[in-house]
């Protein structure tokens, strides 16, 4: 338990993860009000294009900082 989370706004992950999060979930909500089939595949599949979107980014994002530690 070396490594601990920080959920705070200081946490860049935190904040990335909002900003991609955030305009999902009103674009779903909206996408569920204002569509004619709201349980349409869209709809599923907006959240989880997201969800890869912040992993693809999460995933660089380790790796940078592994980068960087080790060189100093």
């Amino acid at each position: 338990m070396g490594d601990r989370f920080e959920l705070s706004f200081k946490n860049k992950e935190v904040r990335v993860w909002l900003i991609i999060m955030v305009p999902t979930v009103i674009a779903k909500v909206l996408l569920i009000l204002y569509s004619e089939t709201p349980t349409g595949y869209i709809t599923g599949l907006l959240p989880l294009i997201s969800w890869t979107i912040f992993l693809i980014w999460r995933y660089f994002y380790k790796k940078k900082q592994k980068k960087i530690r080790s060189v100093s």
